[in-house]
């Protein structure tokens, strides 16, 4: 798909994939609009990202999409070794042109979370922005407890997403605060309906109760939550040495 800013943005009924790799070549300005604290969010993010290691740490991304949580990763962390996760074959195209290209140290990898099949203990950080939501609440748990294997003792786990605000009153008046957010923040009726509808399609939000419940199952420890605007959330925990 081209990007026409003149055009608006428009998608199928289709899989998540194939929705992301519609929405690819427009999805940076969109995103970023739709998503008022989109770089409040990510500096929050990494400013708990810190590491034990004195080896270059080797990070699993989760949801990788465009690249701009991975090209940030790379300049805080510039000999780490980064290994991309996504569905869309455009946006994993799109991350590899911001990172200079796969290489040594940066992999990529074209799969949804279930697929994935890592062995144990080769990760020092497992990090994921705005991706989790798209898993169903039964398979969130399944891919934890896999995270946990694929981690070092003292691995950590950072998360960005959209998690579910309760009681549903709270839910509702946040998204009505959100739609006055985005319009004021540059979004337009092609972007609220886009995502709004991909919300409806695609995601499977969960109270982050309901996260750190499943995280504490699977055996991570120091769960926290770092950051909250509205429903987006950023939270994480670690793998016990």
């Amino acid at each position: 798909m081209t990007a026409d800013s003149s055009q608006p943005l428009q998608f199928n009924s289709v899989s998540v994939g194939d929705f992301f790799d519609q929405v690819s070549q427009a999805y940076d300005d969109s995103i970023r609009k739709a998503i008022p604290p989109y770089v409040e969010m990510f500096d929050a993010l990494l400013g708990y990202c810190f590491f034990a290691t004195k080896q270059p740490p080797h990070i699993l991304e989760l949801g990788c999409g465009t690249g701009n949580l991975s090209v940030l990763l790379k300049e805080r962390f510039p000999n780490a070794k980064l290994t991309l996760v996504d569905l869309s074959a455009d946006m994993l195209k799109q991350a590899s042109v911001k990172l200079g290209g796969e290489g040594a140290q940066i992999h990529l990898v074209q799969s949804g979370f279930m697929a994935l099949d890592f062995e144990p203990q080769q990760f020092d950080m497992v990090i994921s922005s705005m991706a989790l939501h798209h898993l169903l609440d039964s398979e969130k748990p399944l891919l934890y407890e896999r995270m946990f294997q694929w981690l070092k003792p003292g691995g950590l786990f950072r998360c960005a997403d959209e998690t579910l605000n309760v009681p549903a009153t709270i839910q509702s008046e946040n998204m009505a605060r959100w739609e006055v957010w985005a319009r004021q923040n540059g979004a337009q009726d092609q972007d609220i309906t886009l995502w709004t509808e991909h919300a409806e399609q695609y995601d499977h939000y969960a109270p982050l109760s309901d996260h750190f419940k499943w995280l504490e199952r699977s055996g991570f420890i120091s769960i926290d939550c770092y950051w909250r605007k509205l429903m987006w959330t950023v939270f994480g925990c670690a793998k016990p040495l």
